[in-house]
C-alpha cells in the first residue's frame, strides 16, 4: 500500500510541475510578445534585405546603409563601380517607415499571441522597396558610360606598304534601356550588386568592303593622277552583299569580258550534256581564243548566222538586268558597228572611250560573276529571269570552262591560296581582269579596268590589278599575300 501511495504522490508532483512550467512558459512568451511588438515578426523583408526583428529605425538604417554601397557595373572586361548617389538614388524613407509601421501594427492584436507562441509566420510581410533617383542623372551616366566604352566596328585594314593587316573587330553600343533597368534593379538589392551591362554587337559586316576604298584609291593614284588615265574598281562581298564600286557604271571596251557572255548564253541555250564540238570551242575561247574563235561561237549560237548569235548574247545579258554590256557585231567585220546606246555610255561626265563594238563595266562583270556563283549554289538572279533553263550543275560547268583560262598575274596573282575563276579584258588602252574569288575566309568578286590615252604598259598596271586583290584577299582573310613580280608581257586575249 505504501509504494502505490508513493507511485501516485509522484505522478501528482510531476503534474503540478508540468503545469508550472507550461504556465511559465506561456507567461515568458507573453511578456515576450508584449515586449516585441515594436519590432517587425520574423521574415519581414524590405525588398530583398531581411529587417526580422528589427525596430522601425533599425531596420531603415540597416537599409539605407546596405544601399549606399556601389554597384559594380561590367561593360564586357570593363569594371566600373557606380555611386548610388551618382543617380541619386535612395530610401524612400517617409514610405519604407509608414510600411513598416502597418506590419508591426499589424501584430499587435492578441489574436497574433498563438501564432507568436507556435513561432508561426503564415504570412510573412514582404515589403517592395520604396527609393528614390533622378533620372536625368541615370541617362547621364549612362550616355558618359557609352561614350567611352561603345567602338564602332573596325573592319580589317590591309597595308600594302607593310604587307600586314590589322586585324578588325566588332563595334559595341551600350543597350542603354536595358541597362537603364538592370541598373535600378542592382540598386535596390542589398546582395546583387553587380551589373553585366546589356551590349549590342555591330558585326564587322556593317562597315565592310567599302572600308577599302582609300587603300585602292591610294594604288590607283600613280596611275589616275595623270592626266586621262581613268580606273574602275568593284570589290562584292557574295556572303554580305556589301560592295565597293570605283567608277562602276563607267563604260569600258571590254571584249575579253564578253567571253564571259557567250559561255553564259551557250548553256542557257543548250541542254546537259552540252555537245563535245561546242564545249570544245568554248574552252578553246576561254584559254585565249582570239576573234576567229570568238566568231566560231557565235555562229554556233546563232544556227550558222554570227550576228544572230551577238543578238542572242546581248539579250540574255539584258534579261540578267546587265544593261552595259554588249557585243554590237562579230569581231573583225571590217565595217562601224551598229551604235548601242547604254547608261554606262550615254554618261557625259566621264568617258573611257570604249570600243563601239564590245562594252562592259566593271560592274556589270563582277555582278555576272556572282550571278554565276549563286547559281552554281541553287539560287539567284538567273533562275529568276530564265526559268528552267539554268541549273546548279549548268553554272559548275560553266566554272569549269572559265578556269581553263590560265593566264596568271593579275587578280589570281594577288589573292593568295583561294581558287580564283577570272577573265582578263585588254587592248592597248585598256588593262582588266575581273575574278570570282573564293578564299579560306571568304568569298567574292573583284573587277578592275585600267585605261590610259595612249599605250599602256604592263610592268606598270600588272602590279596594279594584283596590289587590289591582295587588298581585297587581306581583308577577307587577315593576312597579305606576297607581292607577285610585274607582267612583263601581255596576258592571252
Amino acid at each position: 500500500m505504501g509504494r502505490r501511495f508513493l507511485n501516485r504522490s509522484t505522478l501528482e508532483n510531476a503534474a503540478v510541475v508540468s503545469a508550472i512550467l507550461i504556465f511559465a512558459i506561456l507567461v515568458a512568451n507573453v511578456i515576450m510578445f508584449i515586449s516585441s511588438r515594436d519590432r517587425l515578426p520574423p521574415e519581414t523583408r524590405l525588398g530583398d534585405l531581411d529587417v526580422s526583428g528589427l525596430t522601425v529605425d533599425e531596420a531603415i538604417g540597416a537599409v539605407t546603409r546596405a544601399l549606399r554601397q556601389p554597384v559594380t557595373l561590367r561593360y564586357l572586361d570593363q569594371r566600373i563601380e557606380l555611386e548610388p548617389a551618382a543617380i541619386g538614388f535612395r530610401l524612400n524613407e517617409p514610405v519604407a517607415r509608414l510600411q513598416l509601421e502597418a506590419v508591426i501594427a499589424g501584430q499587435q492584436g492578441l489574436d497574433k499571441l498563438p501564432a507568436f507562441i507556435l513561432r508561426r509566420n503564415d504570412h510573412p510581410a514582404r515589403i517592395p522597396l520604396p527609393y528614390q533617383y533622378s533620372e536625368p542623372q541615370l541617362q547621364g551616366v549612362l550616355a558618359e558610360l557609352a561614350t567611352r566604352y561603345d567602338r564602332d566596328p573596325r573592319p580589317p585594314a590591309p597595308d600594302l606598304a607593310s604587307g600586314t593587316v590589322t586585324p578588325g573587330q566588332d563595334g559595341t553600343v551600350l543597350n542603354v534601356a536595358e541597362a537603364s533597368q538592370a541598373i535600378l534593379a542592382a540598386m535596390q538589392s542589398g546582395a546583387a550588386r553587380t551589373v553585366d551591362l546589356p551590349v549590342d554587337v555591330m558585326p564587322l559586316g556593317m562597315k565592310g568592303v567599302r572600308s577599302l576604298e582609300a587603300a585602292v584609291l591610294e594604288r590607283l593614284r600613280p596611275l589616275t593622277a595623270r592626266t586621262g588615265n581613268l580606273a574602275g574598281v568593284f570589290i562584292k562581298d557574295l556572303v554580305s552583299g556589301e560592295e565597293l564600286a570605283i567608277n562602276g557604271d563607267v563604260a569600258f571596251s571590254g571584249a575579253g569580258w564578253l567571253k564571259l557572255g557567250l559561255i553564259l548564253e551557250a548553256y542557257r541555250a543548250n541542254a546537259l550534256p552540252i555537245a563535245p564540238t561546242l564545249r570544245e570551242k568554248l574552252e578553246r575561247v576561254s584559254a585565249g581564243g582570239g576573234p576567229a574563235e570568238i566568231n566560231d561561237v557565235l555562229r554556233e549560237l546563232g544556227n550558222g548566222d554570227a550576228q544572230l548569235g551577238a543578238d542572242r548574247v546581248n539579250a540574255t545579258l539584258q534579261k540578267l538586268g546587265l544593261r552595259n554590256t554588249f557585243l554590237a557585231q562579230p569581231l573583225g567585220q571590217g565595217v562601224a558597228p551598229p551604235t548601242i546606246v547604254t547608261p554606262a555610255n550615254a554618261r557625259g561626265d566621264i568617258n573611257a572611250d570604249p570600243d563601239p563594238n564590245a562594252q562592259s563595266t566593271v560592274a556589270d562583270v563582277g555582278v555576272l560573276l556572282e550571278m554565276i556563283e549563286q547559281c552554281r549554289n541553287g539560287a539567284g538572279g538567273m533562275f529568276l529571269a530564265f526559268d528552267g533553263r539554268f541549273s546548279a550543275a549548268k553554272c559548275d560547268e560553266m566554272l569549269t570552262v572559265i578556269a581553263k583560262n590560265n593566264a596568271s598575274g593579275l587578280i589570281a596573282a594577288g589573292s593568295g591560296s583561294a581558287t580564283v575563276f577570272h577573265r582578263q579584258a585588254w587592248d592597248a588602252r585598256n588593262h582588266g581582269d575581273a575574278a570570282l574569288v573564293r578564299s579560306p575566309k571568304g568569298e567574292y568578286v573583284v573587277a578592275v579596268m585600267l585605261h590610259g590615252p595612249g599605250q599602256l604598259d604592263w610592268k606598270e598596271t600588272s602590279p596594279i590589278i594584283s596590289d587590289i586583290a591582295r587588298l581585297a584577299y587581306g581583308f577577307f582573310n587577315e593576312e597579305m599575300p606576297p607581292a607577285p613580280p610585274a607582267l612583263t608581257g601581255a596576258p592571252p586575249p
